[in-house]
């Protein structure tokens, strides 16, 4: 016996019986897993998905990103500041202000590394989309923050700590954990983890 193909899988894990051919449409326009959730709901109930079907198909698109592994599941996992700074070597010798993100599975393996913010940087306005909309593409567990200081002094500011804790708490929301920030400068760097501002 043939095993069914993705959108007869699809169908009968959904309930949907009969005629696939929404089930085909959903799927042409893009992979579950990928797709942003109120993108996903939308396309679904275009193509007749009923209240119920909608839920189960989310049921499988959560599935699948759990046991979903990355392509980059070797990648050694990020255990301190230190092996958190080698992520973020561009942003030591840069003359500009930069803002950037350390994406972390479950394991806090890198899933990858995004500059959110470059030049004329004002911290304070930072906002959480632009942070957490990759984590949320990605599938991240968690983050790590880093901008660099060129003035070569570590110190974080109050706006640093302020848009930290702002960011923290909008992460604890979305269910991503912030675990660092670092200000980061060409000879030093400073952990807000280590010293007790996170």
């Amino acid at each position: 016996m043939a095993a069914p193909d993705e959108p007869g899988l699809l169908a009968a894990l959904v309930g949907q019986r009969g005629d696939l051919s929404g089930v085909r449409a959903l799927l042409a326009e893009g992979g579950i897993v990928e797709r942003q959730p109120g993108d996903l709901r939308a396309s679904a109930r275009r193509h007749g998905f009923r209240p119920a079907q909608v839920r189960r198909l989310f049921m499988v698109r959560e599935l699948a990103r759990r046991w979903h592994v990355p392509a980059d599941s070797a990648a050694p996992a990020v255990t301190s500041p230190r092996e958190a700074l080698l992520q973020f070597q561009e942003l030591r010798g840069s003359l500009k202000e930069c803002f950037a993100v350390l994406y972390l599975n479950t394991r806090n393996q890198p899933l990858g590394c995004e500059r959110v913010a470059v030049g004329g940087l004002n911290v304070a306005a930072l906002q959480p989309r632009e942070v957490f909309g990759p984590a949320l593409t990605l599938g991240a567990a968690a983050v790590i923050l880093a901008h660099n200081h060129p003035s070569g002094d570590p110190t974080p500011s109050p706006e640093d700590l302020a848009v930290t804790r702002h960011l923290q708490e909008a992460g604890r929301l979305l269910g991503v954990e912030v675990l660092d920030h670092l200000v980061v400068c060409t000879e030093r760097f400073r952990s807000l983890r280590e010293s007790g501002a996170l």
